[in-house]
């Protein structure tokens, strides 16, 4: 009910909007040409652009729709104060010049010259095709004035407003439907894939709606005169404004809309390095026998050079010369040094990383207090995901300035310790058996290096022994220690070898000698008693 309330609101609001706009009518063709671009030089009414006119000699092609404009404006306005009134355009041959001129109520409108035709067909037929054009304007203009005709586009935008309500609606639920059933069809068969399917779903619809939209904005405004106009205008002040000249390099000026394509164009070339990269590392490489380390460095190297040649082709084509970008580069070579001083020491240790490969992609390492497996070695960060699969990227910089514990680099075989204490008057030979005992019965503890027991020191309250075990899997050392634990418990208690509490001694010297008192005046008491016990008897 909220939604529907929502957007029943918003209707009646868009439905007022309209009104509002087309209370006023006249002023579409009176809205000030002088605002856009000098370079406009159609004749438009109503926002309906009927032709081009071209400069003259003595006035330019904007001057001379301008005027025409005007006087369609004027005409449009008396028209719509006489309803009545009757006017049409007529051809006239100058007496003067010879040329053919269009008359609009005895008023000279516009000269038919050989800059308009330009040999495309005779200036009598240029001259007809123009006059039926702006006679068939100025019909039109009129009967979309009439309040007939604009109750009848009112009550049509309300239904066509309605209609894309529910057409929204509807395919905001087909979306739910259909992201909820491919989640459910691509989980079972293809989850590693899910996120992506439901991304480009969601997506598709939300363009279908944005598209919806967008179709209704175009139709409806172009039922009202001023809505039609104000889109026109709108939409030739943003051509205007993007293909105008902003930037000046060289000979050649470049606009808004030329640097937008240049930006795509280099995201498109970033995104087609990136895929060259991988698919020389998933496919060629791979068949070729290589190492991952080999593949992870052929793959970077491939990358960089696809994208420092692509941008040199891309800037040639583009008509800069890129050896008058030699300043710019000095001034990004400052701008780095001083601004941006930890990306590029990120990225350098990125590229130290990838020459001398310290670490690889899948090497489980220490650094810092973090501890997991490298996914990822990229330009100025790594990806660590961690024992509790977390991922956490990590500076380049911190594997170059600080010391890194590489479980996998080489030989992974390494050593673990098993610190185990048992109580003192505990036999060390058979404790030393029974942790052997419990190494050995491990499936991950090598049996060469052979296990070794150490002892290691006297504590307050246990013995101190060191179980040392040789394992080839670094990243499961936690897993391995806790299991030894348990083995090791379960061997303890078969020779009935006890593990200590711990133990303090706590000595009171005054409490100590009042104790000693005490016992000594028990013992006297009985000597003092015998005498009296004898005399009595």
């Amino acid at each position: 009910m909220a939604s529907i309330r929502r957007w029943l609101s918003i209707l009646v609001v868009l439905v007022g909007t309209w009104w509002l706009v087309t209370t006023l009518p006249v002023a579409a063709q009176q809205r000030p040409v002088q605002l856009l671009s000098r370079r406009a030089s159609a004749v438009v009414v109503d926002g309906r652009p009927l032709f081009d006119v071209r400069d003259s000699g003595t006035l330019t092609g904007v001057e001379r729709a301008d005027a025409v404009n005007r006087l369609l404006a004027q005409e449009i306005e008396q028209r719509q104060a006489d309803p009545k009134r009757q006017s049409q355009v007529t051809i006239v041959e100058d007496p003067t010049t010879g040329q053919l001129t269009l008359r609009l109520n005895n008023q000279h409108l516009l000269t038919v010259t050989s800059a308009d035709v330009a040999g495309e067909r005779s200036p009598s037929v240029q001259a007809e095709v123009w006059k039926r054009e702006i006679d068939n304007a100025l019909v039109r203009a009129t009967n979309e004035r009439d309040p007939t005709y604009r109750s009848q586009a009112l009550s049509f935008t309300a239904v066509i407003l309605v209609l894309a309500v529910l057409g929204h609606l509807g395919l905001g639920w087909l979306r739910r439907w259909f992201v909820r059933h491919l989640t459910r069809m691509v989980h079972t068969q293809a989850p590693h894939l899910e996120g992506t399917l439901r991304l480009i779903g969601q997506m598709a619809f939300v363009g279908m709606q944005t598209g919806l939209w967008l179709a209704v904005l175009v139709y409806t405004t172009d039922l009202f005169p001023l809505s039609r106009s104000a889109r026109y205008y709108l939409v030739r002040s943003l051509v205007v404004g993007l293909t105008t000249a902003i930037v000046t390099l060289g000979e050649r000026g470049y606009s808004v809309l030329d640097l937008l394509v240049l930006l795509t164009l280099f995201v498109l070339l970033w995104i087609l390095s990136g895929t060259v990269a991988s698919l020389l590392k998933s496919r060629i490489l791979l068949v070729a026998g290589a190492d991952q380390r080999v593949r992870e460095l052929v793959a970077v190297f491939t990358r960089y050079a696809v994208v420092l040649l692509g941008a040199i082709v891309l800037l040639q084509i583009w008509g800069l010369d890129v050896s008058s970008l030699t300043l710019l580069a000095s001034v990004l070579g400052v701008g780095i040094g001083f601004g941006l001083q930890n990306t590029a020491n990120n990225f350098v240790s990125g590229l130290i990383i990838t020459l001398e490969r310290p670490i690889q992609v899948g090497d489980f390492i220490n650094v810092g207090d973090l501890q997991g497996t490298v996914e990822r070695i990229g330009t100025r960060t790594t990806e660590i995901r961690t024992l509790d699969r977390v991922s956490i990227i990590v500076p380049n910089s911190r594997f170059v300035d600080n010391q890194v514990i590489n479980w996998s680099l080489g030989n992974p075989v390494s050593r673990l310790h098993v610190p185990v204490g048992v109580a003192y008057g505990s036999p060390v030979e058979t404790v030393r058996t029974a942790l052997l005992e419990a190494a050995r019965r491990h499936p991950d503890v090598l049996a060469n290096p052979a296990p070794q027991v150490w002892l290691v020191n006297f504590g307050d309250s246990a013995i101190l022994f060191d179980l040392l075990v040789w394992i080839c899997e670094p990243r499961e050392q936690f897993r391995i220690k806790s299991d030894l634990y348990y083995k090791v418990v379960e061997s303890l208690a078969k020779y009935n070898i006890t593990i200590p509490f711990p133990q303090r001694d706590v000595h009171i010297p005054a409490l100590e000698q009042v104790i000693q008192t005490w016992g000594q005046k028990s013992r006297v008491e009985p000597c003092k008693v015998q005498p009296e016990a004898n005399n009595l008897a």
